[in-house]
């Protein structure tokens, strides 16, 4: 009990450094929950709904509900993964997209930490709702998450992961009138922090602070996440 405490104030003084170094940046959150079914070991199933809020927490940033289909090629450690999501912005103009994502995760586990990564290719068909134009944008995501084992408290699980964005292409005369950036590489860097708490074996929930860098315009922006998660 006296290590959980610990955990949950560390998270909090975390959660209030990064507010501050944030103050004059953009804040929001992400409310997150995930169904998970579970067929046998080589198959699985996840629907997700995403509600990002920013500008303090008063504007909705997107809405997002998609599925994650999982096969097994190595039995506990390598997996191919494909991803629909459809998602809804509301920034300068109405957006839908339509996101499609291909790719391999994979984990191993050591006494004390777990090490998990994904690297996927990711195809987004915005459509713009005020014009007939649409944006087609490429990105090569990779994401490597390091966990903590806690010998004696099976329930938490502090965690930290990187993600980087590599866009692949851009549409110039599109971007131009838009007043999008016209770049490849690097665009995006996400840093988490946070603690994934198993209630039982339904259900479970993951406290996230997430640091978003947009080397592309020198941005970044803190989001404060919460996510619930059930095990059918």
């Amino acid at each position: 009990m006296n290590r959980l405490k610990r955990i949950f104030i560390a998270v909090i003084l975390v959660i209030a450094g990064q507010s501050a170094i944030a103050a004059e940046a953009e804040v929001g959150g992400m409310f997150n929950l995930n169904v998970n079914k579970k067929f046998n070991d080589y198959f699985f199933v996840s629907f997700q709904n995403h509600l990002w809020l920013d500008h303090n927490f008063t504007k909705m940033e997107r809405y997002m509900i998609g599925v994650n289909l999982k096969t097994t090629l190595v039995k506990k450690h390598l997996f191919f993964d494909a991803y629909y999501y459809y998602r809804y912005r509301n920034i300068t103009d109405s957006e839908n997209t339509h996101r499609y994502q291909f790719g391999l995760s994979g984990g191993y586990a050591l006494p004390k930490v777990k090490f998990s990564a994904v690297s996927k290719m990711e195809s987004n068909h915005i459509f713009l709702a005020s014009e007939e134009y649409f944006n087609n944008t490429y990105y090569w995501r990779n994401r490597l998450t390091i966990i903590g084992i806690l010998k004696n408290n099976k329930k938490v699980s502090p965690f930290g992961a990187v993600e980087v964005f590599n866009k692949m292409n851009w549409r110039k005369e599109f971007n131009k009138e838009h007043g999008y950036i016209n770049k490849k590489g690097v665009e995006l860097i996400w840093l988490d922090l946070g603690v994934d708490y198993k209630i039982n074996d339904t259900f479970s929930l993951t406290f996230t602070v997430k640091e978003q860098l947009n080397l592309f315009i020198q941005r970044y922006s803190t989001m404060l996440g919460v996510a619930c998660s059930v095990n059918l």
